[in-house]
């Protein structure tokens, strides 16, 4: 029967895991690296710095997984794009990424105190690409996999507050599926948990406590925009976003007429 862990054996900082905690941080993650460690060890290194590890022992089989991300780097954000089929269309995905890319770039630069940047670049241009306009290349979203199985994509930010904006954005866009996301991030800070520093993940999973239970936080960023006309603006952009990024997904389909 096999066994699963979490953390690294060689610091004597593992501990007992179970397979859905196991397989809710694997879907989804793309094998980049293996090794063979001869015949009692075999590696696999997965997208969003995770390593899976097997270990042969006399009680049958140990999976192990550990993170590979340094303590003091941000850590990757693994989001569902939502439930959809095996197969969709590319347009489709390209649309989900830009109403995130758009919704991501707006929740950051109202959260970074740059409203009247953005207000400014509204009045010029009220459908331009915001992250590209606005978003220095470090403040900008990173994607390193995408695959199936909800469709599954591993995110990247390169500062805190990217990825706190990350986080803030699709936490309340995702009403339905709030709770897979949810135990997602709880079971990645469990991982994280294992191997840094436990008052950090408690601060992160303080944080998306408070967001995700503020349903109105979306529609809120909008507030820090003076001009009546242009919050108008934002407004549209902020639910075509949405409505972008649940494109095709049976359980956030309706996201956008909360917004309204």
């Amino acid at each position: 029967m096999s066994k699963f862990s979490i953390g690294s054996y060689e610091v004597n900082k593992a501990r007992v895991s179970d397979f859905e905690e196991v397989i809710s941080l694997l879907q989804g993650r793309s094998i980049i690296s293996g090794a063979d460690c001869g015949a009692e060890r075999f590696e696999l290194g997965l997208s969003g710095d995770l390593m899976i590890r097997f270990f042969r022992t006399d009680n049958g089989m140990t999976v192990n997984l550990i993170s590979t991300t340094n303590k003091d780097e941000i850590p990757p954000l693994v989001l569902a794009l939502g439930n959809m089929p095996k197969r969709v269309q590319i347009s489709t995905i390209e649309q989900k990424l830009r109403g995130l890319r758009t919704l991501y770039a707006i929740s950051y630069l109202l959260y970074t105190g740059r409203a009247n940047e953005l207000e400014s670049y509204l009045i010029k241009h009220p459908n331009g690409d915001i992250e590209n306009a606005l978003l220095k290349e470090e403040e900008k979203l990173y994607i390193e996999s995408i695959s199936h199985g909800s469709w599954i994509v591993t995110l990247w930010t390169k500062t805190q507050d990217a990825y706190k904006s990350l986080v803030s954005a699709v936490g309340v866009v995702y009403e339905r599926g709030r709770e897979a996301l949810l135990r997602k991030l709880e079971a990645e800070a469990r991982l994280k948990e294992a191997e840094a520093n436990k008052t950090e993940v408690q601060v992160e999973r303080e944080q998306f406590e408070l967001v995700k239970d503020k349903i109105s936080y979306i529609s809120d960023l909008s507030d820090k925009i003076e001009r009546p006309e242009i919050k108008e603006q934002l407004n549209k952009r902020i639910i075509q976003s949405v409505t972008e990024l649940v494109q095709g997904d049976i359980d956030d389909y309706d996201a956008p007429k909360r917004l309204k």
